[in-house]
């Protein structure tokens, strides 16, 4: 079994560190290694945030609720994320704003959020390097949140498709062929749709000539 440094060794938040360092970051932030069974909860909206967590193995779902109280799917949190950055950097904000659940048995490194914001503060020296890290982890978030954005102000669930795909492709290298990263139940959450409506759609495109696929390999022609 893999100790709480050989995990954190592996994380981008801890990208250039020697061991040694690890270690005493994780001694100082009080990290520990929390394993996360399937459907478990991570943290509940509306309590108070106060650990980051380093998703150093499987995946974790944040959801919010509607004025009517149904869950909404937000977003995914992959492994190499950090749960928490956004509010590490906004203490304004006290509390979690979503519900975190494990979509798979997920291993995550807590750390203490204060700690880590006080050290980050104090300018200390070993926090330059953490900072650069942290700020290359939010930057990916932020891509991650203007892209889901650009696509979610698409018309139509087609046209959110055919947005995603595109982007995909781009950043991909204008293949034309692009795969995506999950299946068609969690993509039918990232549209905010129903499944039923997202497969409809997805025959009207390729009815259309507009797109083909396999498993979750596509090929696009607009």
């Amino acid at each position: 079994m893999l100790s709480i440094v050989d995990l954190a060794r592996g994380a981008d938040l801890f990208h250039g560190f020697s061991d040694a360092d690890v270690e005493s970051l994780l001694y100082r932030f009080n990290g520990v290694k929390k394993t996360v069974s399937k459907n478990g909860i991570v943290a509940h909206a509306g309590l108070e945030a106060n650990r980051l967590f380093v998703v150093v193995s499987g995946r974790l779902r944040v959801y919010e609720k509607t004025a009517r109280g149904h869950q909404i799917f937000v977003r995914e949190i992959c492994t190499g994320e950090v749960l928490g950055l956004w509010i590490l950097f906004t203490p304004e904000i006290s509390c979690w704003p979503g519900t975190i659940v494990a979509a798979e048995p997920s291993v995550l490194i807590s750390l203490d959020m204060p700690v880590v914001r006080q050290m980050i503060e104090r300018a200390e020296p070993a926090m330059a390097r953490f900072s650069s890290n942290v700020s290359k982890i939010l930057a990916r978030e932020f891509f991650s949140a203007w892209r889901k954005m650009t696509v979610m102000n698409a018309p139509t669930i087609e046209a959110k498709i055919q947005m995603y795909l595109m982007g995909l492709n781009n950043e991909t290298g204008n293949t034309g062929v692009v795969k995506i990263p999950f299946d068609r139940e969690r993509m039918a959450e990232y549209f905010g749709v129903t499944r039923p409506a997202l497969s409809r759609s997805l025959g009207h495109l390729r009815d259309r000539g507009l797109i083909s696929w396999r498993k979750n390999e596509f090929r696009i022609n607009f």
